[in-house]
């Protein structure tokens, strides 16, 4: 019996609609591995046999991508297909990309020179799997195998070295012997990468569910040639590093704040700077290691200062990473008053705050730095006595700091 891959309706319409324009067609790389392994496909990537000119006519829309290395995508349902032609790459200059692509009519030479064999499968309802280097045996014995000869692969593209680690990380696979000294003997090709998507690899894989897979990253070399300052740093975090991760959601400032746990805010800004990091996420880190080595707070005002500083969910994040450096009941007493503080609706803020600038101009307060200085000092009294956040009180108080001030 042909083993089967339950596929959604829309994907199978494009396969049919390729088939019955007298093409072949599967589906072919991840969505096929993660189907393999009950995981739900991301993407749905098709491979055919018809170039692309004759892909696009047999859809209605349609917009070219890397048509010059053969791939259009198809608008279906508002969802956008890559469709590839199956193709031979020619030789590979920059470590990353062929110089230039021929198009094939044959199957296996298009699986041949992709990255690993649990993603060189193809399959289609009324053919099954296609799967001439083994790719089922290495999925059933979680092995992670390049394609051929694995040093050619990762001379063609030294991004897959780091692709390498990240999926032992993301499945819990091991990585197969020869693959592994190419990974070890062409380490430092991955110095050939764009700095963005070395980022996006290793963002992926602080996130994996398998961290015990990281010391990969070290023991292949690869981590030295990315950042010397960032192997040395995690080689001594090891191995209390992976237990923190698995502790901590898989958001991506959370796990790099550990990775960074020991960096200085100047240092931590820097890697960030180097490895291209959007500022968002720069700055959330910056955050959460400006506070992470502190002691939580443990009285109600100073609960209070820090989360109107931090925000609620900072806070909680702050207290998450805390429990994975130095266990939950470091934070407890924490939490326990950050619970009565959010329950009770304590102001935390100057948006919480019931008296605004206009208001206490209107009072008399001069405009300009003596507004802010007055919604400051407001704020620390409603901040150390929640009661006093009345509109009456507050104004009332406003005035009494003008005429000390005035004395």
């Amino acid at each position: 019996m042909t083993p089967t891959i339950a596929l959604p309706a829309d994907v199978r319409f494009l396969l049919d609609t390729l088939q019955n324009g007298g093409y072949e067609a599967y589906i072919v790389g991840g969505c096929v591995r993660d189907s393999i392994l009950g995981r739900i496909p991301q993407d749905w990537d098709i491979t055919t046999s018809a170039l692309p000119e004759q892909t696009k006519a047999l859809f209605s829309h349609t917009f070219d991508t890397g048509i010059q290395h053969g791939t259009i995508t198809v608008v279906h349902n508002h969802t956008n297909y890559e469709i590839t032609t199956y193709r031979i790459d020619g030789a590979y200059d920059d470590a990353r990309h062929p110089n230039a692509v021929s198009f094939t009519s044959r199957l296996e030479e298009d699986l041949l020179r992709r990255d690993f064999t649990m993603n060189a499968i193809a399959y289609h309802p009324q053919v099954g799997f296609r799967d001439p280097f083994g790719g089922r045996a290495d999925i059933a014995r979680g092995c992670i195998r390049g394609v051929g000869d694995p040093a050619t692969r990762f001379q063609e593209d030294a991004l897959r070295m780091l692709r390498c680690v990240r999926f032992a990380a993301q499945l819990g696979f091991s990585v197969e012997e020869q693959t592994y000294r190419a990974l070890q003997e062409h380490a430092a090709l991955i110095e050939k990468i764009s700095v963005e998507r070395i980022y996006q690899e290793l963002d992926k894989l602080w996130k994996a569910p398998y961290p015990q897979k990281l010391p990969l990253l070290l023991q292949s070399g690869l981590l030295p040639h990315i950042d010397q300052t960032l192997a040395q740093r995690i080689s001594e975090q090891s191995p209390q590093l992976m237990t923190q991760l698995t502790a901590v959601p898989p958001r991506s400032a959370l796990r790099w704040t550990l990775v960074l746990q020991t960096y200085t805010e100047a240092e931590a800004k820097a890697l960030c700077k180097k490895l291209k990091f959007d500022n968002t996420t720069t700055r959330h880190i910056l955050t959460l290691l400006r506070h992470l080595l502190q002691q939580p707070p443990q009285t109600p005002y100073t609960v209070r200062k820090l989360t109107g500083e931090l925000g609620v969910e900072t806070m909680q994040q702050l207290l998450c990473l805390q429990d994975a450096l130095y266990g939950a009941e470091t934070t407890l007493h924490t939490r326990e008053i950050l619970s009565l503080v959010l329950n009770a609706g304590d102001c935390l803020n100057l948006k919480m705050l019931a008296v605004d600038g206009k208001q206490l101009q209107q009072a008399g307060v001069p405009a300009g730095k003596a507004v802010g200085e007055m919604l400051a000092l407001l704020l620390d009294d409603v901040l150390h006595t929640p009661a006093h956040n009345h509109t009456d009180y507050l104004l009332a108080r406003a005035a009494q700091i003008q005429a000390i001030k005035k004395e």
